[in-house]
């Protein structure tokens, strides 16, 4: 694994994030390498996180955000990982889990071990 997905991980669960899913998409997508799907409690805390994954990645100037004030998903392009982070009733609603049937879910032992 690599150290930024660890550092990206880190700080969605310093966030408070919960139900936090690592998707590895390496051997299937040119464009990105791994998709991450977070639960936020409110707005607020989904929002909070683009703030605290440009804090974890400190030299972090090529990305992308797709929300607005009054969204319940936030979605993080950083490239080669992909940040679904959703208010939790709206994740629900959604359940994009269901598309990443077939992908491997790494788990966040794999994470910090750098397996």
């Amino acid at each position: 694994m690599s150290k930024k997905l660890q550092k990206v991980v880190d700080a969605l669960l310093d966030l408070k994030l919960f139900d936090v899913l690592v998707y590895d998409f390496k051997d299937v997508s040119p464009f990105f390498d791994y998709q991450i799907i977070a639960s936020a409690s409110n707005e607020r805390q989904a929002h909070s996180s683009i703030e605290f994954v440009k804090k974890a990645l400190d030299n972090l100037d090529n990305y992308h955000v797709e929300s607005d004030p009054a969204s319940r998903w936030v979605l993080i392009d950083l490239q080669d990982i992909i940040i679904h982070v959703f208010h939790k009733d709206t994740r629900n609603d959604y359940q994009i889990e269901k598309l990443f049937y077939d992908r491997k879910l790494i788990s966040q032992e794999e994470i910090q071990n750098g397996v």
